[in-house]
Formats: C-alpha cells, sequence, structure tokens
C-alpha cells in the first residue's frame, strides 16, 4: 500500500477514538511488553475528554478504507517526576508551554510507509497553530527496533539519553528524551 492511499485526520469520533486506543495498547503490548498500565495511560480510558474536548490537544490517525492504522498525540505537558529525573521535570514546569508527543504507534503491517513521519508533522501543525506552545518534548524507549532511529531522523534535540540512570531501573525501559522545535520540518 503506498503512503497516498493513507488518509491522515484529527480523530474526533468515538469509532476513531476506540481504534486508536486499540492500536496504541495493542502496540505497547506487543513492541513495549507492557500492555495497559492505568498511570501511564490514563489518557486512553478519557479520550474524548483530552483529545476532543480540550482544543489544545488532539489525536491524529491514519486510516486506510476500513481500519485506523497509526496514529500520534499532542498533549499539554512534559515528563512527570518519578518516574522521570526530578531536574528533568522542572526543565518543562511551565507545562502550559509545553506539547508533549506521545502514542506515536503504528500497526506492524502499515510500517515504514511515512505514516509516523506524517502524525508527528500534523502533531508539529497542530502545535504551531495553538500559539501557546514554546517546546515540543517526547521520550521514546530505544529498546524498541527502530525508534531511536526513528527520532533521530528527524530534527529533534536530545535532552537527556537516561540509559543508565538510577532512576531508570527498569529492564523494560532505556528512555531517551528529545525535544522537536515548533519551526522543525518533518
Amino acid at each position: 500500500m503506498t503512503a497516498d492511499r493513507y488518509l491522515v485526520r484529527r480523530a474526533v469520533t468515538g469509532e476513531d477514538l476506540q481504534a486508536a486506543r486499540d492500536l496504541v495498547l495493542d502496540v505497547a503490548e506487543r513492541d513495549l511488553g507492557y500492555g495497559y498500565t492505568p498511570q501511564w495511560h490514563w489518557d486512553l480510558d478519557r479520550m474524548l475528554e483530552t483529545y476532543v474536548d480540550n482544543d489544545r490537544q488532539a489525536m491524529f490517525v491514519a486510516v486506510t478504507a476500513s481500519d485506523v492504522v497509526a496514529t500520534a498525540a499532542v498533549r499539554v505537558g512534559g515528563p512527570q517526576s518519578p518516574p522521570h529525573a526530578a531536574w528533568l521535570a522542572a526543565r518543562y514546569a511551565d507545562r502550559a508551554r509545553v506539547a508533549q508527543l506521545l502514542r506515536v504507534a503504528t500497526r506492524p503491517g502499515h510500517r515504514r510507509h511515512g505514516l509516523a513521519r506524517r502524525l508527528v508533522a500534523a502533531c508539529l501543525d497542530f502545535a504551531r497553530r495553538d500559539g501557546g506552545y514554546r517546546t515540543v518534548y517526547l521520550h521514546t524507549n530505544a529498546r524498541v527496533p527502530g525508534a531511536e532511529a526513528f527520532w533521530r531522523s528527524l530534527p529533534v534535540v536530545e535532552v537527556h539519553d537516561a540509559r543508565g540512570d538510577a532512576n531508570e531501573r527498569d529492564p523494560r525501559f532505556e528512555t531517551i528524551h528529545f525535544e522537536l522545535p515548533l519551526d522543525a520540518g518533518t
């Protein structure tokens, strides 16, 4: 399937939101090995409130004629401490000015078609239009095949490589924190 056979749009319907939730949780289980975790996935339990009713936040999806196959979202605020280092959370203390890029997930059969790049671009466009954001923050788990390489293919700035940090004790994680300039092209 070529990239032009996918439509990227903001998820606003119950069907899109439910399909996006299912996809994110499937990828969390398959690629990350831990599945649903309430303190990390609370937004997926309140998707309408989080991504539709709040005009500063949005979920985007890539769809085929019949299915949501990739997602990405932008949400107000940066990393929390714990689980991340206190100095890192303090860096983003002005939460209203921070757009966090998250929920970037693609079904395995639809990877390598540029969907994540297109969804990240949609998130950046959304954050730019908001006018209140000054920084785009994201983190990734380098244990996921291709994740670090994907982010480094964009004009990100590494803020902190937490691999080996004392608070990075969970062997499931190799976290790298990045910023993506609002004026960056994708």
